[in-house]
């Protein structure tokens, strides 16, 4: 599809489209030109990064495999 037809077709949801739907596109053209797109950390992040780095390090906290989230995810294995 060229730009100029998913141009108009955009246009065609957005004349059309509901409330919901609307604030939807704005957040994501919003979030799509935004100037600053690098990320700052505060130092209260980074000390709550590295206690849980320290945690999994020290095993008190465990990680899960892709599957093994997947399946928390979609609520097909117990929590």
């Amino acid at each position: 599809m060229q730009t100029l037809n998913i141009r108009q077709k955009l246009h065609q949801y957005i004349d059309h489209g509901d409330e919901k739907l609307l604030k939807m596109m704005f957040a994501l053209a919003k979030e799509y030109n935004e100037d600053d797109v690098d990320y700052i950390f505060t130092d209260e992040d980074i000390k709550v990064f590295d206690q849980r780095r320290e945690k999994r390090l020290s095993g008190e906290s465990e990680t899960y495999s892709w599957q093994d989230a997947k399946s928390m995810i979609t609520r097909k294995k117990p929590l």
